[in-house]
């Protein structure tokens, strides 16, 4: 996951730059952008950390700083049978928890879980709350997974062990299972549960697999678990709810902010290489504290969109696909087994740029072959003397962590959850901060979706801290969240239980946006587009005669050759401001390329549509606007020894420009294709017509020489009895006169370009 500090320096207000971190997935083995801040500053990028550790060796091994990762105790060495004879085993949801230490402890005395002996009856929807801990030890489980599996609800354990689930009455009979990679999975019909349970999972005996190793086993793994993605992973269009959070803090128990919401997250299919989902957020939440612009006033953006993103599999990152392996080591570091199932575990990091590139593990069911989890880890600057630091480095970034696990339903594997934890060091305060997103399934929809209308969804530059509703304690009664940590909570009750902390909070930070915000919101609203016009005309052209006051027919000139010309060529810019989701104004000047001279602009209002909402956005654009269009094509030169004068304007120079020029003005429509091939830019293509309210045709006679602001030009009607406009057409013996517009311009004409916005 890359963050990448942006400078914005608004066109409209000169002087006025913003910084904006962009917290968005990349693709594994892309290399990162080079971040960038206000001026005169810069960021230590993680590019340089390959630069001064050197590219790994082979050799090398992966330091995964993981609370998911696979105990090394616990991780079995590959021995000399044969791997395929794994028995069938059901897929597990998350991953090991390592071990706090690897010295040996006595273990304690089993501890039970709390179960009813007389089963509870619930009449009315319900919530279960609880702990989930180890037997032996006591200690918490985090990221463990509650689910009942029958109604597609869930949630899972947050950094302490805690889990809190919202069910309605058809629940109150069903079973729940409690599943923790390593851990015997326990299941309970919930009639049996109290309203707070603790649950104690025992650790599963581990056995060592017989397993022989050939140089290809892991090749053999991967390329089966990248065929079997259509067989274990859903095919047709999906509908989750979940629950995402991310905070900002200086340190465990000081919090700088954290927003909250629910989401609803679409995705077409896995079957295809590339897949497209869509984010809608039904609620969200911000808690803002105390003197966070004081330490660090950055804006995240795009966090939302990790339930598609950072859903590997989905996102199809490279590390996986086949066609890559070649820029990948790869290392089959065992097997684990468990009740449940028997899981590879294989290392992997980029040959060249392990450090700026996403290193890890990978987690692959040897009966299934699904992914059903991963880590990963991109290294940053964590530890630096601040005396060390330039006086021109205003933000240096730190590693990057995340950790995603997969449920299963109906056969099919779901993105269950997501940890994600980076830092940065900010140079004007001096504080290390540090980043923390959660992102947890709690419902599961496969039949009847529908995909998110275009309208309500959140945009990938969408900033969710701005979107976000004031704090309410009672804000998520109704929805399954991932509860708040001890020191999350503590810190929100001591500042929120005093009735002046809660006044100047929504003062200062709920409910008015800082200049920054604002200017921010506004700039967002605009789309830049570029591109090409084509002008169909039409101007047959021939040898030519042409004068003004004298014919030149009389006087034995040698006519002046002119080509034919059916089209011309024009570029086209032009800006959007989004009024809403679906209306825009549109602003639009073409100037000629090819073919012609010209000046047209263009002012308007666009409607659009998403005509294909369940893959890649393509849009339909529908406009009407106002056109004023000034078209000139060039003809010849004539000679003007003798000064020509026209209306009492007298042409001085020795020869003149003759053009056939064309003025327009009238309402113009536009229909056009747009298509999403980013997340800030889209190619379109169009189709204008103009319908001439105004229309004017004429020559003119301009000079050539001199000052080009200074020269001058004059204009004449076709049917100018003084204009003498001679043409003899190819295959034609005689010169005719043109007393009529000879250069035809089409009302219509096409574009085609690309847009893009902040």
């Amino acid at each position: 996951m890359k963050h990448q500090f942006i400078p914005i320096i608004s066109l409209l207000i000169a002087g006025c730059a913003i910084s904006l971190a962009q917290v968005r997935p990349v693709n594994a083995s892309t290399p990162p952008i080079n971040a960038t801040t206000a001026v005169n500053a810069t960021i230590v990028n993680p590019s340089a950390i390959d630069s001064t550790k050197g590219a790994s060796s082979k050799t090398d091994t992966v330091a995964i700083d993981t609370l998911l990762a696979i105990a090394d105790s616990s991780r079995q060495p590959l021995s000399s049978s044969s791997l395929d004879s794994v028995s069938n085993v059901n897929t597990a949801d998350s991953m090991i928890p390592e071990q706090a230490s690897t010295t040996a402890k006595t273990p304690s005395k089993p501890r039970y879980s709390t179960i009813l002996s007389t089963p509870v009856v619930r009449t009315a929807p319900f919530t279960l709350s609880g702990h989930i801990t180890d037997a032996e030890t006591g200690e918490s489980a985090p990221f463990a997974t509650v689910r009942v599996e029958k109604l597609g609800l869930g949630t899972v354990t947050n950094a302490d062990g805690d889990w809190t689930l919202r069910l309605p009455v058809s629940a109150a009979r069903e079973p729940v299972s409690f599943k923790y990679v390593g851990y015997i999975t326990q299941t309970y019909n919930i009639s049996k549960l109290p309203d707070h349970s603790i649950i104690r999972l025992r650790q599963s005996n581990f056995e060592l697999s017989q397993v022989v190793v050939t140089p290809d086993k892991k090749f053999e793994i991967l390329r089966a678990a990248w065929k079997a993605i259509p067989q274990n992973y859903p095919v047709k269009p999906t509908l989750t709810k979940g629950f995402y959070r991310e905070t900002e803090r200086v340190n465990d128990t000081l919090f700088l902010y954290f927003n909250e919401a629910i989401l609803n997250v679409y995705k077409n299919t896995y079957r295809n290489d590339q897949n497209f989902g869509q984010i809608e957020v039904e609620k969200s939440r911000k808690n803002v504290f105390p003197g966070i612009d004081s330490i660090n006033d950055v804006r995240f953006y795009g966090g939302p969109h990790f339930p598609n993103d950072l859903d590997i599999v989905f996102s199809r990152w490279d590390f996986m696909k086949p066609s890559d392996f070649k820029n990948w080591y790869y290392d089959l570091e065992g097997m684990y087994k468990d009740s449940l199932s028997e899981v590879y575990t294989i290392s992997f990091r980029h040959k060249v740029n392990p450090n700026t590139n996403f290193q890890g593990r990978m987690f692959i069911d040897a009966n299934s072959y699904a992914y059903i989890g991963f880590e990963l880890k991109r290294m940053g600057i964590d530890y630096l003397d601040p005396e060390d630091i330039s006086t021109s480095v205003n933000y240096i970034s730190g590693t990057t962590t995340i950790k995603i696990g997969y449920t299963e339903k109906d056969g099919r594997q779901f993105l269950n959850h997501i940890n994600y934890k980076t830092s940065g060091y900010n140079t004007a305060s001096k504080k290390r901060i540090f980043k923390d997103i959660e992102y947890i399934t709690t419902n599961i929809q496969t039949d009847s979706v529908r995909s998110i209308p275009f309208d309500r969804q959140f945009d990938y530059t969408d900033i969710l801290s701005i979107k976000a509703d004031n704090y309410d304690q009672t804000y998520w009664k109704d929805y399954n969240i991932l509860q708040e940590s001890k020191v999350m909570n503590a810190q929100t009750n001591l500042l929120y239980n005093q009735e002046k902390a809660v006044e100047q909070l929504t003062k200062v930070y709920n409910t008015q946006l800082t200049e920054q915000e604002k200017i921010l919101l506004f700039l967002k609203r605009f789309t830049f587009e570029g591109g090409f016009t084509y002008h169909p005309v039409r101007y047959v052209g021939g040898s030519h005669l042409i004068g003004y006051g004298t014919d030149p027919l009389q006087t034995s000139q040698t006519g002046k050759n002119v080509t034919s010309n059916y089209f011309a060529i024009s570029t086209l810019d032009g800006v959007r401001f989004e009024l809403t989701k679906k209306w825009s104004v549109f602003g639009t000047i073409s100037t000629a390329l090819y073919g012609m001279d010209q000046i047209q602009s263009d002012l308007g209002l666009n409607y659009r549509m998403c005509i294909f909402p369940s893959g890649r956005w393509i849009f339909l654009d529908l406009g009407l606007g106002a056109s004023l269009a000034t078209t000139k094509m060039p003809l010849c030169d004539i000679d003007n020894t003798a000064g020509l004068s026209i209306d009492g304007k007298k042409l001085n120079s020795n020869t003149l420009a003759v053009n056939a020029g064309n003025f327009a003005f009238g309402p113009k429509g536009v229909v056009g294709l747009s298509v999403r091939m980013g997340k800030k830019y889209e190619l379109f293509g169009e189709g204008n017509y103009l319908l001439p309210i105004l229309n004017h045709d004429y020559v003119q006679f301009k000079e050539t020489k001199g000052f080009f602001l200074s020269r001058k030009s004059a204009k004449v009607d076709w049917d100018d009895p003084n204009l003498y406009f001679w043409i003899k057409e190819k295959n034609s013996e005689n010169f005719q006169r043109m007393t009529s517009p000879h250069f035809e311009i089409e009302p219509y004409y096409f574009r085609i370009g690309i847009r893009s916005g902040f």
